[in-house]
């Protein structure tokens, strides 16, 4: 990422101040992930989050399934958080949004729509990885993902590609692809 980082930089420099804010947001998204990246592999960045499982012990010694004198037992299940993730979608999804709108000329209201809607996928997602297992608590949280990246879809893919018309084919073709790839690798990425 830090190649990256230093290569879209580099591209910027030979394309006039007035037309350089593509390559500033993508040096940005880089450069984000470059750090998260960095803290998640020195092991600054990682939480781990312990739910206490408790065992419960059946016998038959006395015909009623139950064995007398054997307490539950609990135990720690601990699992490890890179939180640094979110922190770096939280900065780099809204940025690649932020590309993508700018290049089909979305307008700023579903723009903003978008990211926000972004930001919520993203929280929900955090919440629900320190939540409880096996909770409703957590689904819910999955389900407030899934619906705020529907609007993401609604706002950027769908109302995007109405807008990219006007550009051309040239502008269409090239949104198109980005905006499916990105779409498609984000609804992949959680399988």
């Amino acid at each position: 990422m830090t190649v990256a980082s230093a290569v879209f930089s580099a591209l910027a420099w030979n394309v006039p101040v007035q037309k350089r804010l593509y390559h500033v947001v993508t040096t940005l998204i880089t450069l984000t992930a470059a750090v998260s990246y960095f803290a998640m592999a020195s092991g600054h960045a990682t939480s781990h989050h312990c739910a206490t499982v408790t065992d419960h012990h059946h016998g038959s010694r006395n015909g009623d399934g139950e064995a007398p004198g054997m307490p539950d037992t609990h135990h720690d299940v601990c699992r490890q958080v890179f939180w640094a993730r979110y922190v770096d979608w939280s900065i780099t999804t809204p940025l690649l949004l932020l590309d993508l709108c700018l290049l089909a000329g979305v307008d700023g209201a579903h723009t903003l729509m978008a990211i926000v809607a972004d930001l919520i996928m993203i929280l929900a997602g955090l919440f629900a990885a320190y939540g409880k297992e096996g909770t409703v608590q957590r689904w819910g949280w999955y389900a407030i993902g899934c619906v705020a990246y529907i609007f993401v879809i609604w706002h950027v893919a769908l109302h995007g590609s109405n807008m990219v018309r006007a550009k051309g084919d040239r502008v269409g073709k090239l949104f198109g692809s980005l905006a499916a790839f990105t779409l498609v690798l984000w609804t992949a990425y959680p399988m």
